[in-house]
């Protein structure tokens, strides 16, 4: 059995895994829908940010960790739940 913190590192990784799958599908649905070539170097540009922020989430989790995970850094958001959280 691992550490506090390894475990939910673990935990992390786990949900961080399924949101970059979930993001492949997203990310061409995105480029393919943009009506014009800025249009697709926005919604690329976006998910290509989106993406790298997932793969560096979990060397941002800090060492030790407290025990209420109150210096958790948040999951990054996707390009649509970034949207939807600034009301665009």
């Amino acid at each position: 059995m691992g550490t506090y913190r390894e475990l939910v590192v673990e935990d992390l990784r786990t949900k961080r895994n399924v949101k970059l799958t979930q993001s492949d599908v997203d990310l061409l649905r995105a480029i393919e829908d943009a009506s014009s070539y800025a249009n697709y170097n926005i919604a690329k540009s976006a998910w290509v940010t989106y993406r790298q922020a997932l793969r560096d989430y979990p060397a941002s989790i800090p060492s030790p960790l407290a025990d209420d995970l109150s210096d958790l850094p948040p999951m990054p958001l996707s390009p649509p739940e970034q949207a939807a959280l600034e009301g665009k």
